[in-house]
């Protein structure tokens, strides 16, 4: 095959999502299916209809970032809408339009176009693919009547419009150059699209470099590929597309936000709210010491600014409206002090503290206030996302949008919130999932996830354990969500010093596990969880603290990880840039032979003792960082087994690949805690591998 030119290379996430997607008329089927016909009974979920969910937005939704639109007149919702099929590794993509009365079903206004991996700098390196979807959310004209929203259908990204009468869709650009956003101006007569021109110059150098080779240095992300990239600062260039001639027009940061800026437009939920009558709220650090630490919620009336009295106004703030100039809606996020809640409030703020209207262990994101009610995207812990209504009258909640309505009929595990501290007294929360059908005396195998546990229990951080499928095959699962940072690291602005406290006698590490451990002990005292057969998953730092577990705890019986390993030549396996940053972190430098630094973390450093099963199923972006490891367990005769995914980065996008492994971590865990090494038929020939590893491991425990 081929291979692409570094600058085409990196502006797309491979030749794969430039070939590969499905028919509009079965796109279109898909994503807007028929209801579904009521069924006798839910069947059990499996890792398949995890994997063909439809979903909006993005998993790692955070502030600013809104999984929908609403449109002016707060009468319609808009959302890109994505649906992957295993089965041919492709994706449907939808722009859909929502009724937010429930006035009439959805209406797909156009289908088509390719998943657009969502960018990151990182370590100094421009734009890396993330893996995540980055499609974005379409943004409406001021009037109501079109939609313009980013959509690939080869190497570039191009601005689209569709209108809501009925005009099909229309390509607006022929960019050459990755657009990252689309605005319209206020006066509707324009687009602003956001680039990074110097992006695609600096490429265009290294492309030339290569000629002559290519300089080792800190511009090379070698987890990822084996040529150099530009470095940061690299920065933001504006064009406003002129609607009537289409032609772009490059213009200034500062011109871009005069033409595209809200002025006094209803805030959506941010952390600054203007009412009426010169009211505003807004959510400022309440220590100017520790940004990175508590929050503190102020209001001005009129010339008048003061700091909210009440404990509610210095937890996490998710979201700020005013229903009157006196009267202002609060919505508490939900985070590890407050056992992950999300609560609702009204405060009349002249004179009463505010009153709790609603709390849930549900997700509320991308809220808009529209009249009397709030609409929102919710996700609980055994449904995915939906768009819903809240009504602050009384706290009900009414589905507007389900777009998964065939979700009803599948069994879901049975979920209890735990919250607790560690003997030092940490404070996290967890979700413990156990078998639809359990009873009251089992104790199942159980299964911990990581790290992040909120909203629809899908599949952990990366999304690769499912959930709920594993809790079908009979095991107790804990969705675990990590601590929040020390203290003294809350305190700390310097990024590097931050990371040096982390890694100091593992620190970080330390306090991840000693409050997993602690709630470890209170799903056991639950009665529902075999303690001699515990496994343990991760991706990303939730792998770090796998490799910390398997080493200073025998608690676990079997484990699988996304990414790894934390060993002494994966810190330089990824380029002079983040070797460079890890030294500052404290890492030992490379060549010097600290043992004491790494035996409490480094699987290689423990080989020759640790038995754990383990299974590593690694993009080929990153899998260079565990030959260390992996080598030396399978040198002693460790029970190993890895696999690499190709065409992907930190979290893995193929549907196929997302598809099998799930089933391979089913298969595993079944084989290594419930004794079951015949469920799954195609992996016959890796399970036959699984039990000459059980084999081995036996007959070395006899000598």
């Amino acid at each position: 095959m081929k291979r692409l030119g570094v600058a085409a290379g990196l502006l797309t996430l491979s030749s794969w999502t430039a070939s590969v997607h499905a028919t509009p008329a079965a796109c279109r089927e898909r994503l807007l299916p028929p209801a579904p016909r009521a069924a006798a009974g839910k069947r059990p979920i499996t890792g398949s209809d995890l994997a063909r969910l439809r979903d909006f937005g993005r998993m790692d939704e955070a502030a600013g970032r809104e999984p929908f639109a609403v449109s002016p007149d707060g009468k319609h919702a808009v959302l890109v809408l994505r649906q992957g099929d295993p089965d041919t590794d492709r994706y449907c993509i939808g722009i859909v339009l929502i009724a937010l009365d429930g006035a009439g079903p959805p209406r797909l206004l156009d289908v088509g176009g390719e998943i657009i991996a969502a960018p990151s700098d990182v370590h100094g390196i421009p734009a890396i693919p993330s893996g995540l979807p980055g499609n974005g959310t379409p943004t409406w004209s001021p009037d109501g009547k079109w939609i313009a929203y980013l959509r690939r259908d080869g190497v570039f990204t191009q601005v689209w419009r569709v209108g809501l009468d009925g005009t099909p869709a229309v390509k607006l650009t022929q960019l050459k150059t990755e657009p990252s956003s689309a605005r319209w101006a206020r006066d509707g007569r324009g687009i602003v699209v956001a680039t990074r021109d110097r992006l695609d110059e600096e490429r265009a150098k290294i492309v030339q470099e290569g000629r002559t080779g290519y300089h080792y240095d800190e511009r090379f992300w070698s987890l990822a590929e084996p040529y150099p990239h530009p470095r940061l600062p690299i920065p933001t260039s504006n064009a406003y597309l002129d609607m009537r001639s289409l032609v772009l027009t490059p213009i200034s940061t500062v011109r871009a936000e005069e033409l595209t800026s809200a002025g006094g437009a209803r805030p959506h939920g941010a952390a600054v709210a203007n009412g009426p009558a010169d009211a505003r709220a807004w959510v400022a650090s309440a220590d100017p010491q520790r940004p990175n630490g508590a929050s503190q919620l102020w209001i001005q009336l009129g010339n008048e600014a003061r700091p909210c009295a009440a404990m509610l106004c210095r937890e996490p703030i998710a979201g700020l409206w005013w229903v009157s100039k006196d009267e202002l809606l609060i919505l508490r996020g939900g985070d590890q002090t407050n056992g992950g809640r999300t609560a609702l409030y009204r405060w009349q703020v002249r004179t009463a503290e505010p009153k709790k209207l609603l709390e849930t262990a549900d997700w509320l994101l991308g809220c808009h206030l529209l009249q009397s009610k709030l609409v929102c995207a919710r996700e609980s812990a055994v449904h995915p996302r939906v768009i819903v209504a809240l009504d602050p009258a009384n706290g009900r909640l009414t589905t507007v949008y389900d777009p998964n309505p065939e979700f009803q009929g599948l069994a879901v595990g049975r979920v209890e919130r735990l919250a607790w501290s560690d003997p030092a007294g940490v404070a996290t929360y967890a979700d413990l999932v156990l078998p639809p059908d359990h009873r009251y005396g089992q104790r199942h195998p159980l299964v911990v996830v990581q790290y992040v546990s909120r909203g629809f229990l899908r599949g952990g951080t990366g999304d690769e354990y499912p959930i709920h499928a594993l809790a079908a095959r009979g095991f107790a699962v804990l969705s675990f969500q990590m601590p929040r940072n020390a203290p003294e690291l809350e305190a700390e602005t310097d990024f590097n010093v931050r990371q040096r406290l982390k890694v100091k006698n593992w620190s970080w590490r330390r306090r991840v596990f000693s409050v997993l451990d602690a709630g470890l002990d209170l799903a056991i005292s639950k009665g529902a969880v075999d303690p001699a057969r515990i496994g343990i998953t991760g991706m990303s730092d939730g792998s770090s603290t796998v490799q910390f577990a398997l080493i200073n705890s025998r608690r676990f019986s079997a484990a699988s990880v996304s990414t790894c390993c934390d060993d002494p030549s994966g810190v330089f396996a990824v380029g002079p840039s983040y070797g460079a940053s890890a030294k500052a972190w404290g890492y030992p430098a490379a060549g010097e032979h600290d043992d004491a630094f790494w035996k409490p973390q480094s699987l290689a450093m423990n080989a020759n003792w640790l038995q754990v099963p383990l299974l590593m199923q690694l993009p080929d972006g990153e899998y260079r960082m565990a030959a260390e490891g992996f080598a030396a367990l399978q040198a002693h005769g460790a029970p190993v087994d890895m696999y690499v995914f190709p065409d992907e980065r930190h979290t893995k996008l193929h549907p196929a690949h997302r598809l099998a492994i799930y089933e391979r971590n089913l298969a595993w865990f079944d084989f290594w805690l419930r004794g079951v090494d015949d469920a799954n038929r195609k992996l016959r020939s890796e399970i036959a591998r699984w039990r000459m590893l059980r084999s081995a491991g036996r007959r070395l425990a006899k000598r």
